[in-house]
């Protein structure tokens, strides 16, 4: 029988990808592009599920750019993620913790043209291109 990848306790960051993230937004360049997506492809990645009804099949929320395009938001923790949501609905707020290849590859079941991490704090966009790469 194969043993099942333990679950991440609800106090779990991601602290390398968000270190990643606020080093590559204070200094945008190829050396700390190459960091940040080399540490979103490690550890886990919050994804909202907020609004889902049955815990069998959880429904991912999304954003939509100012062209009115799909972007995936993820988050380095469930604090994150609560930053995103308003104050008064933030008790409300429902989150997955998944192991980042596969909150990653959620980007390829939709027309997502890009993820957004820490919407609610840094709000770092990386194009779908670098994602499924």
């Amino acid at each position: 029988m194969a043993s099942r990848t333990p679950a991440f306790p609800k106090s779990y960051a991601n602290r390398p990808l968000r270190k990643a993230l606020e080093t590559f937004g204070a200094l945008p360049n190829r050396t700390t592009l190459d960091a940040l997506l080399k540490a979103m492809r490690s550890g886990g990645l919050v994804v909202d599920i907020t609004g889902t009804t049955d815990a069998a099949d959880p429904q991912v929320r999304t954003l939509l750019s100012t062209s009115g395009e799909l972007v995936l938001p993820l988050f380095t923790s469930i604090a994150e993620l609560r930053l995103a949501v308003p104050a008064e609905a933030r008790a409300g707020a429902q989150a997955m913790i998944l192991p980042a290849p596969d909150a990653l590859a959620l980007v390829q079941t939709a027309d997502f043209v890009a993820v957004q991490f820490d919407v609610g704090s840094l709000g770092q966009v990386i194009k779908r291109d670098f994602v499924v790469a």
